[in-house]
C-alpha cells in the first residue's frame, strides 16, 4: 500500500490518522534531530483493533519510518 492508501484506509484494523502534539502526553514531538525537516505529518495507526497498541512514525514519500511503539496507548492519556 502506498501512504494515501494507508490514511485514507477506514478498516478497524489498520486505522491511521495525524497526531495533534498539543492533545498528547508529547506535547515536544518526537524530539528526534531535525525533527521539523523530517516530518511533514506525525502519524499513528494501529495494526488490530485495539488490541495491540499504536504505532508512531512519519511518511517520506512513501516509506512510514516508525519512531515508537505505544502498545499501551500512552501517547494519548
Amino acid at each position: 500500500m502506498n501512504s494515501q492508501e494507508i490514511i485514507n484506509n477506514q478498516s478497524k484494523s489498520l486505522r491511521c490518522h495525524g497526531i495533534a502534539w498539543q492533545d498528547t502526553t508529547e506535547p515536544n514531538g518526537f524530539g528526534i534531530p531535525n525533527e521539523a525537516m523530517l516530518v511533514n505529518i506525525p502519524y499513528q495507526f494501529q495494526i488490530s483493533a485495539n488490541e495491540y497498541g499504536r504505532v508512531h512514525g512519519f511518511f517520506s514519500e512513501n516509506i512510514f519510518y516508525i519512531v515508537w511503539l505505544d502498545p499501551d496507548h500512552n501517547l494519548y492519556s
